[in-house]
């Protein structure tokens, strides 16, 4: 049966059990040391790399990689345990090959990530440590991870340089064809629209001006002109009158003449008189009848000259008419070419901007190419460590020594609480009922020793017992 026990007797117990008790200690203390000795030892490499700000090219032209550089510290640890980082250089450098041939690449990855360790040192740096069975390695993994991960993000800023270069190209050709066609739809309504536009509208202004003008001046011209056919239709009547008179007079002189010469010889003075009043009187004839034609050709030109002075009063009318309904029109079309040319201009504005934009980020496309180089600067260089930083072995010896103490004595207390046996008088008077009347002593040994152990004094009247030597 179990029973409780004191330190005394625990001591006492494992005092008894000595051997038992140095046994299992040196036998969990070798095992221990075995598994301390045979762990293998890892060697960690560290390297700390500063990431430098962007400030002056911000200042130079805007920059289409809205992220910072530094911001990336936040997730410089999620970045770096990234697959991509961590399989380029698990290819590069052909690290864990037997775990890459039978279990593949993932499973490799997922090793890599936990012999790798990312710390970020204040506010512009990160420290990446690396742990490799050999500190060569260690070292070669630790200062070529920087580079790697400085690499695949310049990739990333770049490409994402690129796909803003492309998005405002694409843009820039999409407004450049919305400008182009507002320009032709301007230009064409200009053109259907000709003498009417806005622009036109004081020439126009002009143009029925000088149309009224002339208006007013061949107006006149008519007036006097029908003034003049008036007049010479009044003297029609007086030269036709004094023509005709004349040819009845020369009718009857020459018949007078005619007679005459019937009775008198031409060399009688009454024909020669009647011969030159004839001759007069034919001249005088002919001089009202060529006043008589000069009049018909006046009258003829004035009646041409109306006629043109009203076809051109006419057509100016229909100028002036034209001149007005162009300026009718012009708000109408002054309202609808505006409305033209606000859009045209809100699309030329906003190609504008995507071409200055599309510069900018050809500029920091350029910008982040050039200053690839200087983002990230490794400050201290991961060397080839000397000594294992896995496992700690003596301390390792240590908890082994602790650890196979403790199993030996916990051992040796186990089989104490379970033995029944009984070793001195105070056990019997605990554990049996029974009054003690004497000891007998254990006399094994070089040394004989006799012991008397009556009870204490109680109802048996028994002295304490005496040694004798």
């Amino acid at each position: 049966m179990e029973r409780g026990m004191t330190a005394d007797q625990l001591l006492a117990s494992l005092w008894r059990r000595k051997a038992l008790v140095g046994a299992i200690t040196a036998a969990v203390f070798a095992v221990g040391a075995a598994i301390v000795m045979t762990r293998p030892s890892m060697y960690e490499a560290s390297a700390v790399v500063r990431v430098e700000p962007q400030r002056p090219g911000e200042e130079m032209v805007q920059r289409t990689v809205s992220e910072l550089i530094e911001q990336r510290l936040l997730t410089v640890r999620q970045e770096l345990m990234a697959r991509p980082v961590l399989q380029k250089a698990i290819e590069e450098m052909n690290l864990y090959p037997d775990i890459v041939s039978e279990k593949g690449m993932e499973t490799a990855v997922a090793q890599m990530r936990k012999d790798l360790q990312v710390r970020v040192e204040g506010e512009t740096a990160f420290e990446i440590t690396y742990t490799n069975r050999d500190p060569q390695v260690a070292a070669q993994v630790a200062n070529r991870l920087p580079t790697i991960f400085s690499e695949e993000t310049l990739k990333l800023r770049q490409a994402q340089a690129a796909r803003a270069t492309d998005l405002f190209t694409e843009e820039m050709g999409s407004m450049g064809k919305a400008v182009s066609n507002w320009e032709r739809k301007i230009s064409q309504f200009k053109v259907d629209h000709l003498g009417e536009l806005p622009e036109q509208m004081e020439m126009n202004m002009r143009g029925l001006e000088r149309v009224s003008h002339e208006l007013q001046t061949k107006s006149e011209e008519l007036r006097v002109a029908e003034a003049r056919r008036s007049d010479l239709a009044r003297a029609r009547n007086a030269v036709d009158s004094e023509a005709g008179r004349l040819e009845s007079a020369e009718s009857g002189l020459t018949r007078a003449l005619v007679n005459a010469r019937t009775t008198w010889t031409e060399d009688h003075p009454e024909i020669k008189r009647m011969q030159s009043e004839l001759d007069g009187m034919t001249t005088r004839r002919k001089e009202a009848e060529g006043r008589l034609w000069a009049e018909r050709a006046e009258r003829g030109r004035v009646v041409g000259l109306i006629e043109a002075i009203q076809k051109d009063i006419v057509d100016l009318q229909g100028k002036a008419e034209a001149y007005q309904a162009r300026l009718n029109n012009t708000p109408k079309w002054a309202h609808e070419l505006g409305v033209m040319n606000r859009d045209y201009e809100i699309a030329r504005t906003k190609y504008q901007s995507v071409v200055s934009r599309k510069v900018e980020a050809e500029i920091a496309q350029e910008l982040e190419a050039k200053s690839s180089k200087s983002l990230f600067n490794v400050i201290s260089p991961a060397g080839v460590p000397v000594t294992a930083a896995r496992p700690d072995r003596m301390t390792g010896l240590v908890i082994a020594l602790l650890v196979a103490l403790g199993l030996g004595i916990l051992t040796g207390a186990v089989l104490e609480m379970r033995d029944d046996s009984l070793r001195d008088g105070s056990e019997v008077r605990q554990r049996l009922t029974l009054p003690v009347l004497a000891v007998v002593p254990d006399m094994q040994g070089k040394t004989e020793r006799r012991v008397l152990m009556p009870s204490q004094g109680g109802r048996n009247n028994v002295s304490s017992p005496t040694s004798l030597n």
